[in-house]
């Protein structure tokens, strides 16, 4: 069941204020003022949809009364009726100046009155329930509409971020993408010591610092008024202009969380490449030690096996022994030195499956190393907000 409308009476005399609230209290609510002053008070705490107000009455009279009403106390809400007892265009003029709803002439047929006032007062409960529910309705589209920037925002910063390639370019995406959200960051990286940086590559305070090193074990978010710290285990972020509103604070929370974990992930996935690249650049190294260890090998052995050969051949008459035993020990000096040529094959193919790893793995490198675009992290000092440390 609909609310009765509510109707504020004004007039000097109390037998008229008494015979309209009696026409009218059967379908609506009434009050009753014998002046503009204790009309001003009512208003304070009574929202009527319509007033009806006498024009003549002592100290402040109904015009200015009328004028008051619409523009200072009531302008949206309520219509106003004024009531005078002078027809004539000049003071219908007047009240039409002031802002007046509408003009009764008296003697007035009260049947007359409560239609008017019932028609007046259906159509200003319906504009404010369709004002409530536009308003209610440009609520939510923006919000939506907010909510589909951020998903947007943070899905281009995942984007952005897999594109990367070393810590620096990390922190330039991370500060453009809290530009973007209007919010002043500050974020920590911790590796074997602890790295601090401000947006555009500025320093931040030794206070600053200090609060990262106190809170960045506090849980996964932080709050102390009006800022945010946010932990992970090797990436903590500081916010220090968190909307005031709870549902936009819940929404920078809801992306911060998003965005940190991204971070975390990027940080795990550049050390897990710098690891592969250094292990690479060991094998390269040790393959190239065994290049020149394989070479030394083999022109040791060319030079071991001609040095015998040619000290055996010169030393046969000094020995005495027979042409078959000389014959024997120069075939047997013969075999092994070729047994010993036979490794040198494999050799090679040992260096060579291991220069094939190095290819495979340095072509993987490159096609990982994308260029990232340069990020936007310049912050005009001279329009944003000053730092909160």
């Amino acid at each position: 069941m609909t609310d009765k409308a509510k109707v504020l009476i004004v007039d000097d005399e109390q037998a008229v204020r008494d015979m309209i609230s009696a026409a009218l209290k059967p379908f609506f609510v009434c009050e009753q003022a014998a002046s503009a002053s204790e009309a001003y008070d009512i208003l304070d705490n009574f929202t009527p949809q319509v007033v009806l107000m006498d024009i003549s009455m002592p100290g402040i009279d109904g015009l200015a009364a009328c004028e008051k009403i619409k523009t200072e106390l009531s302008p949206t809400h309520c219509a106003v009726f004024l009531v005078s007892g002078y027809n004539n265009l000049d003071m219908r003029l007047r009240a039409f100046d002031v802002g007046a709803d509408d003009f009764i002439a008296k003697p007035f047929q009260m049947k007359e009155l409560v239609t008017k006032v019932q028609k007046v007062s259906e159509f200003i409960q319906s504009q404010t329930l369709l004002k409530a529910s536009e308003q209610e309705s440009i609520t939510l589209a923006m919000s939506s509409m907010q909510q589909a920037s951020h998903y947007s925002l943070v899905m281009q910063f995942f984007k952005l971020l897999n594109q990367c390639n070393d810590l620096q370019q990390v922190v330039n995406q991370f500060f453009s993408t809290m530009k973007q959200l209007g919010m002043l960051s500050s974020i920590m990286i911790k590796q074997e010591q602890m790295h601090f940086y401000g947006p555009a590559g500025t320093q931040i305070s030794p206070i600053e610092q200090n609060i990262f090193e106190l809170l960045c074990t506090k849980g996964r978010l932080h709050h102390f008024g009006r800022r945010l710290i946010v932990n992970e285990k090797h990436v903590s972020f500081l916010i220090k202009n968190m909307p005031e509103s709870p549902e936009e604070s819940g929404a920078i929370q809801d992306i911060s969380v998003a965005i940190i974990e991204g971070v975390e992930s990027k940080l795990l996935d550049l050390g897990r490449q710098q690891a592969m690249e250094q292990i690479v650049l060991d094998i390269s190294s040790g393959i190239s030690s065994l290049q020149n260890i394989s070479d030394e090998y083999k022109s040791l052995i060319l030079d071991v096996t001609n040095d015998l050969n040619q000290q055996i051949s010169s030393s046969f008459h000094i020995l005495d022994l027979t042409e078959e035993q000389e014959l024997f020990i120069a075939n047997l000096i013969a075999k092994e030195a070729k047994k010993l040529s036979a490794l040198e094959p494999k050799m090679d193919l040992l260096k060579s499956n291991l220069t094939s790893v190095i290819e495979q793995t340095d072509k993987y490198f490159a096609m990982e190393k994308i260029s990232a675009p340069e990020s936007d992290t310049h912050i005009d000092l001279n329009t944003t907000k000053p730092e909160l440390f």
